[in-house]
């Protein structure tokens, strides 16, 4: 294949930049002139600055090089070194699995191979190994670097509530030195935690991100060993992976440099009662169903399980289950209210409105029916958008051919001609971007019309399973199924408005609907496995996901970028609607 349009990328993580001389700069400036000497065209340049190379998750450049990879954008990527794709060998062997799925090639640089061949491939390979252990390494030393200023006592950087870093030190910030020593003291004095971040969000006084004080918050503040003038290390290891599960048994605590905020006596004084405490929330017998589920009218933030106890008249207990705003539960009254509702009557509700919207045929017919003209609209609107870009674009070449000739023939002045050309250049750039994001929509959606009575035998399947399983499975059963549900303030009393209901074809093996499928017609069959990915030989397929593999086929325009949703309304119980979204 004849190489006539390529894409530059560049990478440099802030410790290569330091250590190595990798700069942006001389990378683009060398790419560039390798790719004007055997005049390709350069059509596109993706850079990420100050990104590690240890994953390609969290690089923006990286993730619109792939995309536009997919429309045929360019013949070949550039870059300066291998490592520069990716430090991971499996992540450089998946991007290079993509290129080669659609015909583009990779050129390094510094390293002259073709990966069309098998030897050039297995070359890669090794290098890409090589590239990753240099990363490991790198790794490694810098770990070795700050667990030697933490053994000093030394800060390894972040921030902190009560302190500033000031040239890598701890600085007392002392307006929030007196919040940490407020928050200690009252706990000691016997205030919960809840008691503690809501007086302190009434008063006014925000973290540092200027946000509200959570229990969590306080709680971190309460069992941070920095307050009393010492320096932990190691608290959590393989955060990357492991995330708190990672938690160290041993971590390293040496007195630091920076001065103390909180006094001996008063440390020893709140550990004693945090250790002391039992922080093991009141649980229920019962699951709640719709965790997660839930959004607080106010705040629009999730609903969190709450119990109470109310004491008979014979003196037994009983508990109240009920779902209240997170922000309520976690940061207090000045947060946000408790907008509490009964679980027992929000989970029979959702329940009953699905069960009359399957019994509502004709609505529901009608509704889809909607839907699929809808798609069918947004595909026409996307492509009327495409038309007026690709005419506005001719019309900036045409303008642009236009400076440069007024240029070559000296008829306008130079500032002028320079500020004409960097905003029709500007408007290109948008442009072009645009295009790409309306024309990588259009190639993953299609005309085809979704089917009334497969979404009818989906939900009627979900009815039937729901009221014959378990709780726990009707939870999970209901999370697969429901995007979220709104909830509708009448005086004092909160009853449910919308019902969100997610159908999401777009990706076999992988979506949510896929998995509820599975789910449904497993556990009607008694099968607890977890859905294997589907086989290449139609004839392998269960014939229960046979009858539902035309809705993975239908794909539909994006309208912004959401994933598919559906809508019960309260003052239209029978109604669904669907936003269609890839």
């Amino acid at each position: 294949m004849e190489i006539k349009k390529v894409a530059i990328y560049a990478r440099v993580s802030t410790e290569e930049q330091a250590k190595e001389g990798y700069s942006i700069t001389a990378q683009l400036q060398t790419l560039r002139q390798y790719a004007q000497l055997y005049n390709w065209e350069v059509v596109e340049e993706y850079v990420d600055e100050g990104i590690s190379g240890k994953s390609i998750k969290g690089r923006p450049a990286m993730k619109r090089l792939i995309d536009d990879v997919e429309i045929n954008k360019f013949d070949a990527v550039l870059v300066w070194k291998i490592s520069r794709l990716s430090r991971n060998m499996l992540d450089t062997l998946v991007i290079l699995d993509k290129f080669e799925k659609y015909d583009v090639k990779f050129i390094s640089y510094s390293e002259n191979f073709d990966t069309g061949s098998p030897i050039g491939r297995l070359v890669l390979q090794i290098m890409a190994s090589i590239a990753e252990m240099e990363r490991n390494t790198l790794s490694e030393n810098v770990k070795l670097g700050m667990k030697q200023r933490a053994l000093e006592g030394q800060w390894n950087g972040g921030s902190v509530f009560g302190y500033d870093t000031v040239e890598k030190q701890l600085v007392i910030n002392h307006k929030e030195a007196e919040i940490v020593k407020m928050i200690f003291e009252m706990y000691a004095s016997g205030k919960g935690l809840k008691a503690i971040a809501n007086y302190l969000n009434k008063l006014g006084y925000r973290t540092k991100k200027g946000r509200y004080f959570s229990i969590n918050g306080i709680a971190t503040i309460l069992d941070n060993v920095i307050y009393n003038g010492k320096i932990s290390w190691l608290k959590v290891e393989n955060w990357d992976t492991k995330r708190r599960k990672g938690k160290n048994p041993d971590p390293i605590i040496v007195e630091g440099q920076h001065e103390a905020i909180i006094s001996d006596d008063l440390w020893s004084l709140v550990q004693a009662r945090r250790k002391s405490k039992s922080f093991k929330q009141r649980q229920s017998n019962e699951p709640f169903l719709l965790s997660s589920l839930l959004r607080c009218p106010d705040c629009g933030q999730g609903m969190v399980p709450s119990i109470t106890t109310s004491t008979r008249k014979d003196g037994t207990k009983r508990k109240h289950r009920y779902y209240v705003c997170s922000n309520f539960h976690n940061k207090g009254s000045a947060a946000c209210k408790a907008n509490s509702i009964k679980a027992d009557e929000a989970e029979d509700e959702v329940i009953n409105r699905i069960e009359k919207l399957v019994t509502n045929k004709q609505k529901l017919y009608k509704t889809l029916k909607e839907i699929n003209s809808s798609s069918a609209s947004s595909l026409n609107k996307l492509n009327k958008e495409l038309e007026q870009i690709e005419n506005r674009l001719l019309e900036i070449q045409q303008l642009q051919d236009k400076y440069m000739e007024a240029f070559e023939k000296n008829t306008l002045p130079i500032d002028i001609l320079q500020e004409g050309l960097q905003k029709v250049s500007n408007e290109k750039r948008e442009l072009e971007q645009k295009k790409n994001e309306i024309t990588l929509h259009l190639s993953s959606s299609d005309s085809k019309v979704i089917q009334p009575e497969l979404i009818e035998l989906l939900l009627e399947k979900f009815l039937f399973v729901y009221k014959k399983t378990s709780r726990e499975n009707q939870k999970q059963l209901l999370q697969l199924l429901i995007d979220k549900i709104t909830i509708k303030q009448t005086g004092k009393s909160r009853t449910i408005k919308n019902i969100e209901l997610e159908f999401d074809f777009t990706e076999v093996n992988i979506s949510k609907t896929f998995i509820l499928i599975h789910m449904l017609y497993r556990e009607a069959d008694n099968e607890t496995d977890y859905p294997q990915p589907i086989p290449a030989s139609d004839n392998k397929i269960p014939p229960y996901l046979q009858q539902f593999l035309p809705l993975f086929m239908v794909r539909f325009a994006a309208i912004n970028l959401k994933p598919a949703v559906h809508l019960l309304k309260q003052n239209q119980p029978h109604q669904l609607m669907w936003k269609c979204h890839p």
